[in-house]
């Protein structure tokens, strides 16, 4: 039996509590230092939690439309938050930008979109090594505002655990604002100071169900003869185990273990092993999950992921996120779904063009070309279509501002990149930019094979 054969199997999985993945191999966490962090984790877990069950439920039943053909995911946001009011700014442009975007592919396509912003949380990333080298010192590598901060100093890049709550307070703010967006009957539970030496301040209840007015909160619907989009669901990478353990609740209603930080948590490629304490945390949590996977994953191991996240095979539990980059994708990809599709998991499969198509500059900026994102999108639904499998959705990285930091696509030139560059970490589309893209992606769902249009025209209408 080869190692695919006998994950194909599944295997037996040890008892699971919230704090499981501390006995396991848990890459990319941060080197706290001191006393702080224990009294943090404690205060984060006594702080009310920032989802609802009831609108997890919500998400896992759109996602459920999405696995049948029903409907399309646009996840799009930041690559690593700001904190403070900075980052409530930056979501209700991000609204309105992947609202606009939602509802351009549904007018075109006759789709419901279920919208996903990568928001209240994205304050964490991955690094490939833990230091860099900065004006010809070793510093520690940037992790994003929830550890530590960018600036070339090693006060700066020192791990603070009282960023945690920091993080805990944006995140809030920005889903009281996304409530307030998505209009009357949206609410949350009103904010009261709470733990003034922090700075902290939490809610007075539980956050009221998003979704409480009815199932179309977080998608596209069609309103007599036009598309309105009208809510927004909130997705991080759950990188940083300190921050999420302590939110990991359990529903009184049902009893079940869900994730409060986030309705869409994910793995990331580089934290995504079956047997690390990423996927080991996230396996129990009721919460629709996803997990990136990229050129050098090989399909053994996604199938014990698939295995470890999604035992029952429940439909819209479990997407899995392609990030190739589009010089290997119709090498690697292929091998990936064929593994999946043989295993029987009804998973969604999702397209993230960005990620592997990052170059630096000869002055060292990091930016992506759009044609490359562009033939990476292209690519994965003729692959997709072609095994008989339904591309799910399309996963991005944008602005929602006039930046320049990637290259093309009615964007900047190389030469411009230095005149708005200003992300956390990496490059984003700018407003055209990510239109252009809406309208390739429009057209790839129109296109024969994509397997969606004679359903979901007739369903939608």
């Amino acid at each position: 039996m080869d190692r695919l054969e006998e994950a194909m199997t599944g295997s037996e999985q040890a008892p699971w509590w919230p704090g499981l993945w501390r006995s396991l191999d848990s890459l990319q966490q941060p080197d706290w230092t001191g006393p702080e962090l224990s009294r943090i984790v404690r205060l984060l877990a006594a702080l009310p939690p920032l989802v609802a069950p009831a609108d997890v439920s919500t998400l896992r039943h759109q996602l459920r439309e999405v696995q049948a053909g029903r409907a399309f995911v646009l996840q799009g946001g930041d690559c690593a938050e700001h904190l403070g009011r900075r980052a409530v700014l930056d979501a209700q442009a991000k609204y309105r930008l992947l609202g606009r975007m939602a509802a351009t592919i549904s007018e075109r396509t006759g789709l419901p979109v279920v919208t996903i912003g990568r928001l209240a949380g994205q304050f964490a990333k991955p690094r490939s090594r833990p230091v860099e080298e900065v004006g010809g010192r070793l510093l520690p590598a940037f992790q994003g505002l929830l550890v530590n901060g960018p600036e070339a100093t090693d006060a700066a890049r020192a791990p603070r655990p009282g960023r945690l709550v920091e993080a805990y307070a944006t995140a809030r703010d920005v889903l009281e604002l996304l409530a307030r967006l998505a209009g009357p009957g949206s609410t949350r539970a009103s904010a009261v100071p709470v733990n003034n030496w922090l700075g902290a301040r939490g809610w007075s209840a539980d956050p009221v169900p998003l979704s409480a007015e009815g199932a179309a909160y977080g998608r596209t619907s069609r309103v007599r003869d036009q598309w309105i989009h009208r809510g927004l669901w909130a997705s991080h990478e759950a990188l940083i185990l300190d921050y999420e353990e302590p939110l990991a609740r359990r529903d009184p209603e049902t009893g079940e273990w869900y994730l409060s930080s986030a309705h869409l948590p994910w793995v990331g490629y580089r934290s995504n092993h079956p047997n690390g304490g990423h996927v080991r945390f996230l396996a129990e949590l009721s919460n629709p999950v996803a997990v990136k996977v990229g050129p050098d994953t090989d399909p053994a191991d996604l199938i014990q992921l698939c295995h470890r996240l999604d035992p029952k095979r429940t439909p819209g539990r479990l997407t899995l996120v392609s990030r190739q980059g589009a010089a290997l994708l119709r090498s690697r990809l292929p091998r990936l779904v064929a593994a999946v599709r043989d295993a029987g998991h009804p998973v969604i499969w999702m397209c993230d063009p960005m990620h592997g198509n990052t170059v630096r500059t000869a002055s060292g900026l990091k930016t992506r070309h759009y044609d490359d994102i562009a033939a990476e999108l292209s690519g994965f639904f003729e692959v997709l279509t072609g095994m008989g499998q339904l591309p799910g959705g399309v996963h991005l990285e944008l602005a929602a501002d006039d930046v320049t930091e990637c290259v093309g696509g009615g964007g900047p030139q190389l030469a411009d990149l230095p005149t708005a560059y200003r992300t956390l970490c990496d490059p984003r589309l700018n407003d055209v930019q990510a239109v252009a893209l809406t309208e390739l992606t429009a057209d790839l769902l129109r296109t024969p094979g994509a397997g969606r249009m004679p359903v979901l025209t007739a369903a939608a209408r």
